[in-house]
């Protein structure tokens, strides 16, 4: 599996790099702006855009322009809005794919917040995540 965070799909590394993972076999999952780009030309010689050569598309629904301010005398924008949709698309899919692994009955370790007053187990349960992760990658 192969994933693109790409506000347009237009630019033509980003689809090189995904041709070739589906040459390899892989799934292409593209995150950004599908609805709103649309058919808009692509910058790749091929002439499709990343989100028309994806397996899945998760589309952040954000304005092409992709800004969300507008300033007194200014024609552009600022306050890019495909930054927070891809950080909140990364986290949904996250949580989804632990309510599922856990719904299948898969031991998760978990990061656990160090903030939380009167939890006393959230070293031991970090420690327990970062050995599972060092067994796992035996170079570290």
């Amino acid at each position: 599996m192969c994933g693109f965070f790409s506000h347009t799909g237009i630019n033509a590394v980003n689809i090189d790099v995904a041709l070739e993972a589906k040459k390899r076999g892989m799934k292409v999952i593209v995150y950004g702006s599908a609805g709103e780009t649309g058919d808009k030309p692509s910058r790749h010689s091929g002439g499709k855009n990343l989100f028309q050569i994806a397996d899945i598309v998760v589309d952040s629904c954000v304005p092409l322009v992709d800004a969300s301010v507008p300033l007194k005398n200014h024609f552009d924008k600022v306050g890019p809005l495909s930054t927070l949709s891809f950080v909140t698309m990364v986290w949904m899919t996250i949580t989804t794919v632990a309510e599922i692994l856990a719904d299948r009955g898969v031991h998760l370790y978990i990061h656990p917040s160090h903030n939380v007053p009167g939890d006393t187990t959230a070293h031991e349960r970090l420690d327990a995540a970062i050995a599972e992760y060092q067994r796992k990658v035996k170079n570290l």
